[in-house]
């Protein structure tokens, strides 16, 4: 009887522990289903927000007669949802619906010959960039984004045109908003320096730049390339404009009679990314300095430096160093949290061999000419910046050399002391009593003290305890005052 009791006891005990187990994997999977709704949601949410921009511009957008402009966006299986400037909406899953598209939402324009220009979600294009194989042909695509509307190019590689002379390679979403975010930036808020180097120039450089007297472009400071680095810091938060010809990690520059000579690039980027300096080297093929006279005695000038203003951004320079036929292809090679580096080429303009050739010759003709009219036109740029989330950072600084969330921090804290300061100025008095004018000597000594006192508790003191003294105050003028008996 005995055992059949304690039997009945297990076995009702493990069902109970059963039951538990059950009712926790339930809280579980629950716990699980509701994350994947979380973010299947987040998805829809993000695609909806992405198209909903992209219809707000198409509905701004101006283009030619003849041309019907839609929204579009792709899910994650493919399917397709174009909506039209009235807010019409169509959803295209098979090529037979990719046809119908244009006639239900453009019914006057349901000519095949009509051009469509699509503009694409940005999630699209980061996330679903093989959808973009079955939009119908021929159709010009744009790219929406917080910025703006931009022509999407095919590759290989896929570029955005950012300007009629940059172009903008589409790679990680990260990358690509970094780049935008850094044309849009003016990095010649404090003037561009150009320097020239030639041995045995001056070794420092001002803090601010030389007034050029001409009035044309930016001037050109000659320093001594082996006390560049040292110089950097004198620069900081300034860019800083280098030529030279790049090869195996060094920086080949000109020497008036002499061989070429060389810097290490690390060491240039080291001392620049220490002094949040812009660091901008044109890669050019004879290493020519710009102020440097050739054999037929002309100086050396940088191609579109009269261009250069003081409020430019690097889209703005690198427009002056480019040119509609060739225009320049900006990506980001290198990014950290306070530093990147972005590489700007000349696009290619030929995909023959005979064309390649051409090319070529093209090329060293233009080469022969720079040597004789001195221009300088470089073949890469080369760009160590300041990221942008750095920069923010760096002018959100009420104080040069201290971080801006100390800055801020100190101040709310020191504005919190301020509803505290009845309880501070208790507690801070118990640590530090008045003072007896009988101990000091004379009243200079006695008012001396009274006031390194009094500055000691605002700027230390009465923010370090303002999280304690501001409730302690509180309570204290909430509390009701004792009555009188």
């Amino acid at each position: 009887m005995r055992k059949e009791t304690v039997t009945t006891t297990s076995a009702a005990h493990l069902i109970v522990q059963v039951q538990r187990k059950a009712h926790a994997c339930r809280g579980t999977i629950a716990f699980l289903c509701a994350l994947l709704c979380v973010g299947v949601a987040t998805s829809a949410r993000a695609q909806t927000d992405g198209l909903a921009r992209a219809t707000e511009q198409t509905s701004r957008l101006v283009v030619p007669d003849g041309t019907v402009a839609l929204a579009a966006s792709a899910s994650q299986e493919g399917h397709w949802t174009f909506v039209n400037t009235k807010g019409e909406r169509f959803t295209a899953a098979t090529p037979e619906e990719m046809k119908r598209m244009r006639g239900v939402l453009a019914p006057a324009a349901k000519d095949a010959e009509t051009r469509l220009v699509l503009v694409l979600a940005e999630d699209t294009v980061f996330s679903h960039s093989s959808a973009l194989a079955a939009l119908p042909r021929p159709a010009a695509l744009r790219l929406s984004t917080a910025l703006g509307v931009y022509p999407l190019l095919d590759g290989p590689p896929r570029v955005v045109q950012a300007s009629p002379k940059i172009r903008v390679e589409i790679g990680q979403r990260a990358a690509f908003d970094e780049i935008l975010a850094q044309l849009d930036r003016s990095v010649a808020r404090k003037g561009i320096r150009v320097v020239s180097l030639q041995p045995g120039a001056p070794a420092v450089l001002n803090a601010r730049p030389a007034i050029d007297k001409s009035g044309r472009g930016e001037p050109i400071e000659p320093i001594d390339p082996y006390r560049l680095r040292d110089a950097l810091p004198a620069l900081r938060g300034q860019t800083v404009l280098v030529t030279g010809r790049l090869a195996d990690r060094l920086l080949y520059f000109q020497v008036s009679g002499g061989p070429d000579r060389s810097l290490i690039v690390a060491d240039l980027v080291d001392a620049a990314e220490r002094n949040d300096v812009n660091l901008i080297i044109l890669d050019t093929p004879s290493g020519r300095q710009p102020g440097a006279r050739n054999w037929l005695w002309l100086k050396a000038e940088l191609t579109g430096a009269d261009a250069w203003h003081a409020g430019s951004g690097l889209d703005g320079l690198l427009a002056t160093l480019a040119t509609e036929a060739r225009p320049l292809t900006v990506r980001l090679t290198m990014a950290a949290s306070d530093r990147v580096t972005l590489v700007a080429v000349p696009a290619a303009v030929t995909a023959s061999a005979s064309g390649g050739i051409i090319d070529a010759l093209t090329r060293a003709a233009s080469g022969v000419t720079n040597d004789v009219t001195g221009r300088i036109e470089p073949t890469a740029i080369h760009m160590h910046l300041v990221s942008s989330a750095r920069q923010r950072e760096l002018d959100s600084r009420l104080v040069r050399w201290l971080p801006g969330s100390v800055t801020w921090g100190y101040l709310a804290f020191a504005l919190l002391g301020l509803a505290g300061l009845p309880a501070s100025w208790q507690w801070w008095n118990k640590l530090w009593p008045p003072e007896n004018r009988t101990e000091y000597a004379n009243a200079f000594g006695y008012q001396a003290a009274r006031v390194v006192k009094l500055a000691l508790y605002a700027v230390i003191f009465m923010p370090l305890t303002a999280i304690a003294a501001a409730p302690a105050a509180l309570l204290a003028w909430l509390k009701p005052s004792p009555q009188p008996a």
